[in-house]
């Protein structure tokens, strides 16, 4: 196969030299990697930006010629997938100068034994998200994209630049998952049918974010007369249903956010499930939207129902927290963070949650602010308004589903934990 790296074709054609590509190189690592080589080639007076861009187009001739040359099952992407799926990995990251890394459960595990050069991600990269991707990332821009491939997974792809070269992280949908695989309580996709107001599904770092909206979306598009709006990128498969479901592009930036969520709120949809409302621009405007009588089901990184609340009211400024507070009273109707967990068979994953219902009580501490009150509250045995992240994975510890060590290292009351634990061994014997 002909090498489609821009280095090598100008020193194919004779337009530089060995020793001068290698002191551009140099001072494009010494300058951070952030500008192509072909922009320093020009501002050293080597070549002109003329004929940087014939290189660049004869780049993409061969580039496509070489991935059409490549077989399906020789691909390194597909053999890379393979093993990450039959580990029933969440995440895979390739990395140059690395080994390949998957996540099982909560934990991070070595893929292969070699590190991967850097050619091989490249080809990774191309083979999973497409040969244009390097073009954009040679221009400085980190690659954010859905991808799937057919029988090995699907899911969101981001293609970045880190100091040692180049990287690929996968984040992997699962294929038809349950509700208690995802972490959703019956009480949360009850209210997703036919509801309105807010629901909020939270998770330390996007951990099933998307098989999470997609369940919801399913519920909210339960008949023929809803219309519901899903602003998601990721290759999510659409419900069966005969509601007028619609998915749009959701953006990178919080201004591409915002103007999504404007956009959908303009049709004026029954329900608008959003992947991210991690900024103050995106979460005002579905806030609004809350307050206009649509359901909004949106996603926010955070480990527990105290920090999603919290992370929500430092978007605004002091004078206008009142505001907000009185506004979430209003329309929240529920928040649930999820953790996946190692499961005590140790191959797979299973998912905790902490459950926030709202009822007249949290709505009182809410417009108080008095966010102690409503982590007092999940503690309630009643359990009327929810439930604690450690009381949930009790229940699983004592069904034998993950172990002692995963519940003690991710609880919160420690010593409650130790006490629960004992008294469980206790009845066991």
């Amino acid at each position: 196969m002909e090498d489609t790296r821009l280095g090598a074709i100008l020193l194919e054609s004779g337009l530089v030299t060995e020793q001068d590509l290698e002191r551009c190189l140099s001072i494009q690592a010494l300058t951070g990697s952030v500008r192509p080589i072909g922009q320093v080639l020009v501002e050293q007076g080597l070549v002109d930006a003329d004929a940087i861009e014939r290189v660049l187009d004869l780049q993409k001739v061969r580039t496509s010629a070489g991935a059409a040359k490549v077989p399906a099952g020789d691909a390194m992407s597909n053999t890379l997938l393979a093993a990450a799926v039959a580990s029933n990995a969440s995440e895979m990251i390739v990395s140059e100068g690395r080994t390949v890394r998957i996540r099982v459960g909560t934990e991070w595990r070595s893929l292969t034994d070699e590190c991967v050069a850097g050619p091989e991600v490249w080809d990774f990269a191309r083979e999973v998200v497409g040969h244009e991707v390097l073009e954009e990332l040679a221009e400085g821009k980190s690659v954010v994209r859905g991808f799937k491939v057919e029988d090995l997974g699907r899911g969101s792809a981001r293609v970045f630049r880190h100091f040692d070269g180049v990287a690929v992280r996968l984040q992997f949908v699962a294929e038809d998952p349950g509700a208690a695989a995802i972490g959703l309580p019956t009480a949360v996709l009850d209210l997703a049918q036919g509801g309105r107001g807010m629901i909020l599904i939270a998770s330390e770092r996007g951990q099933l974010r998307a098989e999470a909206l997609a369940m919801l979306a399913q519920r909210s598009s339960h008949d023929s007369q809803s219309h519901v709006v899903v602003l998601d990128d990721e290759p999510l498969e659409p419900p069966t249903t005969n509601a007028l479901y619609v998915r749009r592009r959701f953006g990178e930036t919080p201004e591409e956010r915002s103007l999504a969520v404007r956009s959908a709120v303009r049709d004026d949809p029954d329900a608008v499930v959003i992947a991210d409302l991690g900024s103050a621009e995106t979460f005002e405007v579905a806030l609004r939207a809350a307050e206009g009588g649509r359901l909004v089901i949106g996603h926010i990184n955070a480990g527990n129902v105290a920090a999603a609340l919290q992370r929500v009211l430092d978007f605004y400024p002091v004078h206008d927290v009142p505001r907000v507070r009185s506004s979430l009273a209003a329309v929240l109707k529920a928040l649930v963070v999820r953790h996946p967990l190692l499961h005590k068979n140790g191959e797979e994953s299973v998912v905790a949650n902490e459950l926030l219902l709202v009822d007249d009580a949290v709505r009182d501490a809410l417009r108080r602010g008095a966010l102690g009150d409503i982590a007092a509250l999940l503690r309630l045995e009643d359990r009327a308004c929810g439930h604690t992240l450690d009381s949930h994975m009790l229940e699983l510890l004592g069904a034998g589903s993950v172990r002692m060590e995963d519940v003690f290292a991710r609880a919160e009351e420690k010593a409650w934990v130790l006490e629960r634990t004992r008294n469980l061994q206790t009845e066991g014997e």
